[in-house]
């Protein structure tokens, strides 16, 4: 297995709306994106589907606009490409996406608050022991780590973050994550064998 290709943009002073990128969107992802809850959720969704269109003409040359078909537990695929795996983030003006010839997850997460209460809930017993509730950046890297693990299975939240520790992924080799510019960018590459 090869490590997955990885793209980041930073759309902070790009001024396309959606409207106008819908022509290099195609209709799927366009209404996609104009149903998204905010103008800037849109707009996110938007550049982290034109990223992923420029990591597929790099990693295997496809030009055309993929058609992405939902899975069982809501991760998209390639309709056309089975044998082509990605992955997409994005956290406020920052987008990334991941290629690969295998399963990957990948998720950006900029440095903010998370509250005990909701970190409880994604900590397993163990963190909860050894983490400080108050690190803001040690918190949210865990939770970067973990998020990149659900979409890489594609069962997200629904998991269970508690149920699997970030430092055991970072340990055997199956995520990684660095800090860059106030956001935590993990990729995760193989799943747990449980």
């Amino acid at each position: 297995m090869t490590f997955p290709d990885v793209y980041l943009y930073d759309f902070s002073n790009d001024t396309h709306s959606v409207d106008e990128l819908r022509q290099l969107l195609g209709e799927q992802r366009y209404e996609y994106c104009r149903q998204m809850k905010s103008a800037k959720a849109g707009l996110s969704s938007a550049f982290a589907f034109l990223l992923l269109r420029y990591a597929l003409k790099k990693h295997s040359g496809i030009t055309e606009i993929p058609e992405l078909v939902i899975g069982e537990h809501g991760k998209p695929y390639l309709k056309d490409y089975p044998e082509i795996f990605f992955n997409m983030s994005h956290s406020d003006t920052r987008v990334i996406c991941a290629v690969s010839d295998s399963p990957v997850g990948v998720d950006i997460q900029n440095i903010r608050k998370i509250t005990p209460s909701a970190a409880k809930k994604f900590l397993t017993d163990e963190e909860l022991k050894s983490c400080d509730l108050s690190d803001i950046s040690g918190l949210c890297r865990i939770w970067c780590i973990k998020e990149s693990y659900g979409k890489l299975t594609g069962k997200g939240f629904a998991e269970g973050f508690g149920s699997f520790s970030a430092g055991s992924l970072i340990s055997d080799g199956r995520a990684r994550c660095i800090k860059r510019d106030g956001f935590f960018i993990s990729i995760c590459i193989r799943e747990v064998i449980m």
